[in-house]
C-alpha cells in the first residue's frame, strides 16, 4: 500500500515542468522518472520531497532549451529530431491530449515515435511510459515532446537474403561479443549510438534475429546487467520496461519489434563492453523487500529507476536475473 498518495505526486511533477528536459551538456532530466519509480516502490510523501529538493538543484539556474521561431510544422512529424521545437511540440501534445485523450493520443504519436526510440538513450521512451503510469497528462506532454525532439532512428540494413534468423541466445552471444570487441569514443550514449550503427558488426547483427514479443530482450538485458554492471546496458533494461507498459497503445508490432531489437543491438554496441564477472558474496541475496527499501533510499536516480523497472519486470516474466540485477546495482548481495 502506498503510504503517498497520487496528489503528492502530481504537486511534485507539476513543480518539475518548471524546469527543461535536459541540464548540463544534453543532460536528459530524471526527475519525472525518478518521483514516479520511488512512488510506484511505495516511497512516502515525506521521502518524495526529499528526492526532489536534492535532484532539483541540478536543474536549478540550467537556461531553457531554445525554442524554435519557426510554428511547429502542420504535420509535427517533420520536427521529430529537432530539440529546438521542444515547446512547440510540447504544446501541441497538450492539445491533443485535452482534445482526443490519453488512447488516441498514444495510438497515433507512438506510431511516428517508435523508429526513434534510441533517442537520447532511450529517455523519451523511458519518460512517456513513466508519464503514463503517473497518470499526469502535463507531464504526459512533455514527455512526448521529448521524445520527439531528441527522437533518433536506427537504420534498418537487412540481413542476408535467404538466411534464416539466428535463435536468440546464439544471437545475443554474437552480439555480446562483438560489443566486448567495439570501443566508440564519446560520452554520450546517443552519440555513440550513431556511431555504432555505422559498424560491420551492427550490420551483421542488428537484424540477424527475430522475436516473438518484449520479454527476450528484457531477459537478456537484465542478464547481460548482472554479467557487465554496464551503464549502457541498464538503460536498455529500463527502455524495455518501457516499451512493454506503452505496448498496449502500439500498432504496427511486427515493424516496432526489429525496430527495438536494432536499437537494442546499436546500444550494446555502444557500451564500450568490458569483461566485468560480478563477485557476489557467498551468502544469500537480498530480498525484494530489502531491495526496495535501499532504492527507496537512494539518491542515485538510474538505481531508483532501474530496481522500479525489475520489480515490474519480474511481476510479468519471472525471476530470471532481476534480483542479483538489482542487487550488483545496490553494492549488495
Amino acid at each position: 500500500m502506498h503510504t503517498s498518495t497520487p496528489d503528492d505526486l502530481h504537486a511534485l511533477l507539476d513543480a518539475g515542468l518548471r524546469h527543461g528536459p535536459e541540464y548540463g551538456i544534453g543532460m536528459s532530466s530524471h526527475l519525472p522518472m525518478a518521483l514516479h519509480a520511488l512512488y510506484a516502490l511505495g516511497a512516502g510523501a515525506a521521502r518524495l520531497q526529499a528526492f526532489y529538493e536534492v535532484y532539483v538543484r541540478r536543474l536549478t539556474g540550467q537556461p531553457a532549451p531554445a525554442a524554435s521561431t519557426s510554428p511547429l510544422p502542420a504535420d509535427w512529424r517533420h520536427a521529430r529530431g529537432d530539440f529546438s521545437a521542444f515547446d512547440a511540440l510540447q504544446l501541441h501534445f497538450e492539445a491533443h491530449l485535452r482534445d482526443h485523450g490519453l488512447d488516441a493520443t498514444l495510438r497515433q504519436s507512438l506510431l511516428a515515435l517508435w523508429p526513434g526510440a534510441a533517442g537520447a538513450a532511450f529517455h523519451g521512451l523511458i519518460r512517456t511510459a513513466h508519464a503514463v503510469q503517473s497518470g499526469h497528462p502535463p507531464e504526459l506532454a512533455a514527455a512526448l515532446a521529448y521524445w520527439a525532439a531528441r527522437w533518433q532512428a536506427v537504420p534498418s540494413i537487412g540481413g542476408p537474403p535467404g538466411r534464416a534468423p539466428v535463435p536468440v541466445a546464439a544471437w545475443a552471444a554474437q552480439v555480446e561479443a562483438a560489443a566486448l570487441q567495439t570501443r566508440l569514443p564519446g560520452r554520450s550514449i546517443s552519440g555513440r549510438i550513431e556511431a555504432a550503427v555505422q559498424t560491420a558488426h551492427y550490420a551483421a547483427w542488428a537484424e540477424a534475429t527475430a522475436v516473438d514479443g518484449l520479454s527476450p530482450l528484457s531477459d537478456w538485458a537484465a542478464d547481460l546487467y548482472v554479467r557487465s554492471g554496464n551503464f549502457t546496458v541498464l538503460h536498455v533494461v529500463t527502455a524495455t520496461r518501457a516499451a512493454r507498459v506503452l505496448w498496449p497503445w502500439t500498432t504496427a508490432r511486427g515493424e516496432v519489434l526489429p525496430g527495438l531489437v536494432r536499437a537494442a543491438t546499436a546500444a550494446v554496441l555502444a557500451s564500450n563492453l568490458q569483461s566485468d564477472e560480478w563477485a557476489e558474496s557467498a551468502g544469500p541475496l537480498p530480498t525484494w523487500p530489502e531491495l526496495i527499501e535501499r532504492a527507496i533510499a537512494s539518491d542515485d536516480d538510474h538505481v531508483i529507476k532501474l530496481v522500479h523497472a525489475l520489480v515490474e519486470e519480474r511481476a510479468v516474466y519471472g525471476e530470471g536475473s532481476r534480483q542479483r540485477a538489482a542487487a550488483r546495482a545496490l553494492g549488495t548481495g
